[in-house]
């Protein structure tokens, strides 16, 4: 039975194009200014093409203060023709830096020449001047600052739990994350077939209020790797945010939603893996939208057809 499910991932990895712990990504790079994020023993002294960018809806991560970058290869461009389902060219290379305080950890994902997906992280030095590869399985490390004064990072497999089954590898960046970065991108040429719109405005997330917005985009970002359609969790609900817009949750489901970000019980924890304490902020923005809905229900009742 093990062998059968080593098997299936194996080939659900080959599929999406995404690389299997132990394979590819063994070569990466040992040390992270290698990657070309930045020159040897100067990390403030960004690479060649390296571009910063900041989603609108973050990630949640412990508190954590997050930079990010990207790299696209010269004289390549992102293939937008599918809205929610970027494709990125071959040697795209992307970076997200977690910090308590100090930088902790690098993470690291590329694009190969070979079309496969590769995912790596990096422990920064007690001097913040370099950091090294961290083993496949992971590595926990005691950092005062973070909770517990403890801080893991993810072996790769954890990375594959999220990147390997979401529309697409590459988290954070996209049409509703980029938001009034888009345009520029766009403009620039590096996001192409794109809606001719999308040069002077980007596209929002559905909602009929800013509360409303603010938590379908959290839910995105913080849920819509694996709850998605089609593919993602075997789970009726859907909270990544299309382009084109679409249904909110049910009530039921949100409050369910809510519950499961609340608690860090092992089985009913949501997202179950890469955070030890819940998000007072993102629990606030929740209950917020569903205190919302039944005054807006009872503003805009059902046409009586539907009642």
């Amino acid at each position: 039975m093990r062998a059968s499910l080593a098997l299936t991932l194996m080939l659900v990895l080959s599929a999406t194009g995404v690389a299997a712990p132990g394979g590819a990504a063994s070569r990466l790079p040992e040390q992270l200014h290698e990657t070309g994020l930045f020159a040897a023993g100067q990390p403030d002294r960004l690479g060649e093409r390296v571009q910063p960018f900041t989603p609108q809806h973050a990630l949640w991560s412990d508190a954590a203060t997050k930079r990010r970058w990207i790299r696209l290869p010269p004289g390549t461009a992102i293939d937008a023709r599918d809205p929610d389902r970027w494709r990125f060219p071959r040697g795209t290379k992307l970076w997200k830096e977690f910090a308590h305080g100090a930088r902790v950890e690098t993470r690291y994902i590329e694009l190969g020449t070979d079309g496969t997906w590769r995912f790596a992280t990096y422990a920064w030095s007690a001097d913040g001047r370099s950091a090294r590869l961290v083993p496949a399985r992971g590595l926990t490390l005691a950092v005062e600052a973070a909770p517990a004064g403890r801080y893991d990072m993810p072996s790769r497999a954890d990375c594959l739990a999220c990147h390997g089954d979401a529309r697409s590898p590459v988290l954070g960046f996209g049409a509703l994350q980029l938001g009034a970065e888009l345009p520029r991108w766009v403009r620039e040429g590096r996001v192409r077939h794109a809606p001719p719109a999308w040069r002077d405005r980007a596209p929002e997330i559905a909602g009929a209020t800013d509360t409303e917005r603010a938590a379908r985009g959290y839910l995105h970002a913080n849920c819509g790797h694996c709850h998605h359609t089609p593919g993602g969790v075997p789970v009726a609900l859907t909270l990544a945010q299309d382009v084109a817009g679409g249904p909110a949750p049910a009530q039921a489901q949100l409050h369910d939603a809510l519950r499961r970000m609340s608690t860090r019980e092992p089985t009913q924890q949501m997202p179950p893996l890469g955070t030890r304490i819940p998000d007072p902020q993102g629990q606030a923005l929740l209950r917020a939208w569903l205190d919302d809905l039944p005054v807006r229900s009872a503003l805009n009742p059902p046409p009586e057809s539907l009642r």
